[in-house]
């Protein structure tokens, strides 16, 4: 039975919470090394791809073990909106105040006049049980949405505050201080800045060199997770005692290894291992199934999930669709599907587009309350824009294939509608006609006829649409065995530099790579025979020569 509690093991796409840090697995190391690199370093840059858990390391991983050895001062500030969103100084400093107190002893540094500086703020407040902090500013790419003169003044108090032990003001009023309030002006409190920020927009940090020259020396990357990490991030919040949704539960071996390798083998994972962003669509949907008694014993197996993971992402899309309102689920798959991706009509390829709130407002049934909605469900993600508004986008290129297929799905019901209706406004004219005309036995022979005649439309209409499906299913397919055909016809290339290698007389192994290649090919196409043949062979060179174990 499960607990009346509704809080799950697994957050699904939404960053973890400090409060779920007994949930967050599998980045052990990287807590441990990202938290060297703060205590050694005043400023380090995190990054990492979107869906990779940067925030979830800060709130579960990092923010924790600071809070044990100094103060954490955690900021977002959010993108720029002219008139409405204070500056990111002005935000730092609400910020710094909620957070700490006065220390009333530093009472005396109000008489000296000194500029409102982060230097001074800070020092007010420091006192034995406040003198290490640690600013953590998440999402950082909003910062440079924010006018220039804006980042300027941030940039300039921030190396003030990391760099200045005593600034040059203070130091000039030295000699009208006691020899107990120098001594508190000479010891100096230890700020560090921590800022994360997606890969892809860590050129914009150029910007700040002017003032902070070494903020890209110290950074780290946080990739996506190992096999073995992502088994840890698996099984350890079903093993997790507690109040959950869901009673604890296990995952047998051979469900942690198809998992893995699932998960690997996407197209995404291939180079930088596994995204966060699909491990947690997969074990939150196996924890609903546990939820919901489906799986017998509490033991996941590979039958409750394998033969359908491709589904489990696909039906992700209208699972956040579901949780709308009725009256919103319409309004926004079709905002979804016609205005946020672009189809290349020669490629067959999709990608996502970023469009500008204003247009998107315009679109019928589309409020800001329900552009809110889904950015919070993470079905979009909102990026600023230079002008200070806002464009929507697609929150994540998993979505794109159970995006299309539910518009394919979505037109083929539509047309069918469309025949009914045309159908019944066929019906209802005749219909008009002939109670005008009054002809009797011929109009209602004609009328019988004619009916048949629409309800055969009608049929042959059903039969279109399925036919126009499965043609959009077809075409997926031939797309999907173009793919194959095309890796396939890739890896002859490694095949035979491996083959060659293990013929020769020399006792040499193909490179680790190529038997990783290997290893992923014959995963990922096991119903290819003349490729799990060819693998097979060179499967069998590589044992007898012992290549595995080197």
């Amino acid at each position: 039975m499960s607990s009346s509690n509704t809080q799950k093991r697994y957050p699904g796409v939404k960053p973890f919470e400090t409060s779920e840090r007994d949930l967050f697995f599998g980045r052990d190391r990287d807590i441990e090394d990202l938290l060297d690199l703060v205590w050694l370093e005043k400023l380090v840059v995190l990054f990492g791809k979107s869906g990779y858990g940067k925030s979830s390391l800060i709130n579960a991983g990092i923010l924790p073990e600071i809070e044990a050895e100094a103060v954490p001062i955690v900021v977002r500030l959010g993108s720029y909106v002219a008139g409405q969103t204070p500056t990111p100084l002005d935000n730092l400093r609400l910020k710094i105040n909620e957070v700490l107190n006065d220390n009333l002893e530093a009472a005396f540094l109000d008489a000296l006049n000194l500029p409102p500086t982060l230097w001074q703020q800070v020092k007010r407040k420091q006192s034995p049980q406040q003198r290490r902090f640690v600013l953590i500013f998440d999402q950082f790419e909003e910062f440079f949405t924010y006018p220039l003169a804006e980042q300027q003044a941030f940039k300039e108090q921030i190396a003030d505050l990391l760099y200045t032990e005593v600034p040059q003001a203070v130091r000039n009023q030295n000699d009208t201080l006691n020899a107990e309030q120098q001594a508190f002006i000479a010891t100096a409190f230890d700020a560090k800045v921590l800022l994360a920020i997606r890969a892809d927009r860590m050129s914009l940090l150029d910007s700040m060199k002017d003032k902070l020259p070494a903020i890209l020396q110290k950074r780290y990357e946080l990739r996506g997770l190992s096999e073995a990490q992502a088994q840890e991030a698996i099984v350890g919040p079903a093993k997790r005692e507690g109040d959950f949704a869901s009673p604890v539960f296990a995952y047998s071996p051979e469900a942690l290894k198809v998992m893995t390798q699932k998960l690997a083998a996407s197209k995404s994972s291939q180079r930088s291992g596994i995204e966060a962003f699909q491990l947690q669509i997969l074990c939150e949907y196996l924890e609903d199934k546990v939820i919901k008694g489906e799986i017998p014993g509490q033991r996941v197996e590979p039958q409750h999930f394998a033969e359908q993971i491709d589904e489990i992402f696909e039906g992700y899309y209208q699972r956040l669709l579901d949780k709308l309102e009725p009256g919103a689920q319409e309004a926004a798959q079709l905002l979804i599907e016609e205005k946020l991706l672009f189809e290349d009509a020669n490629t067959g390829e999709a990608r996502r587009l970023g469009v500008d709130s204003g247009v998107l407002l315009a679109e019928k049934g589309i409020s800001q309350g329900l552009l809110n909605q889904l950015e919070s469900n993470f079905l979009l993600r909102r990026e600023s824009t230079s002008t200070g508004g806002f464009n929507y986008e697609v929150s994540h290129d998993t979505l794109i294939a159970p995006i299309l297929k539910s518009k394919a799905e979505r037109k083929a019901l539509e047309r069918v509608e469309q025949e009914r209706v045309e159908a019944r406004r066929r019906r209802n004219r005749l219909l008009f006609i002939l109670g005008v005309t009054g002809l009797a036995l011929a109009v209602v022979i004609g009328v019988m006829l004619y009916v048949l005649k629409l309800r055969n439309d009608a049929i042959q209409a059903q039969k279109d649409a399925v036919k126009a499906r499965n043609e959009a299913i077809a075409e997926r397919n031939k797309a999907l065995k173009a793919l194959e055909d095309k890796e396939v016809a890739e890896f002859q290339v490694t095949y035979q530099a491996a083959d060659n290698i293990l013929n020769s007389a020399e006792n040499n192994c193909p490179s680790q790579k190529m038997i990783a290649d290997i290893d992923t090919m014959q995963v990922r196409y096991p119903n290819n025979q003349s490729l799990q043949v060819q693998i097979a062979a060179i499967n069998q060179k590589l044992r007898a020569k012992n290549c595995r174990n080197k």
